[in-house]
């Protein structure tokens, strides 16, 4: 046990070097020691904001947010929230962690833009079909003549 002569004032009965009340030991890593009992915790690595974090644990990830973006945009905007979730993907991957969310998003984006281009495809089919017709009816009449093409009634340019 420790006595409490001034000399043993910085000494606790653990063994452990503590500093007077207002002091500030030095870290390992060079800045201030988080730890109110004088030590750097050997498990826990030191924190910009006071907090220690365990050390190889990352604090956040990366690409959380873009994933929630994208996926909400692959919904309504399928081709932008897919490019977004990808970015979100890959960024939650180079920090080691998953994005369920943005994997989501790359799938609902995918399958909306592809079901997006074949619909695009189909309307312009239709329409260039409509077209036809519509010419194919007006060939040889003056403008303003009225011809059905499909079942509505049109006048010819």
């Amino acid at each position: 046990m420790s006595d409490n002569t001034p000399g043993s004032q910085g000494s606790s009965p653990y063994g452990q070097n503590q500093p007077r009340y207002g002091e500030q030991s030095a870290s390992p890593y060079g800045g201030q020691n988080t730890s109110p009992y004088g030590q750097q915790d050997p498990g826990m690595a030191p924190s910009p904001y006071g907090q220690q974090t365990p050390q190889g644990a990352p604090t956040d990830n990366p690409g959380r947010v873009l994933g929630i973006v994208g996926f909400i945009l692959a919904i309504f905007i399928a081709p932008v929230g897919l490019i977004i979730s990808i970015i979100a993907f890959v960024k939650s991957r180079k920090a080691g962690m998953g994005n369920g969310l943005a994997l989501a998003g790359i799938i609902i984006g995918a399958l909306f833009t592809i079901l997006g281009v074949l619909g695009a495809i189909a309307l312009g089919a239709f329409v260039n079909e409509f077209a036809q017709q519509f010419l194919n009816a007006c060939e040889g009449l003056p403008s303003g003549t009225s011809v059905t093409v499909q079942g509505a009634p049109t006048e010819c340019p």
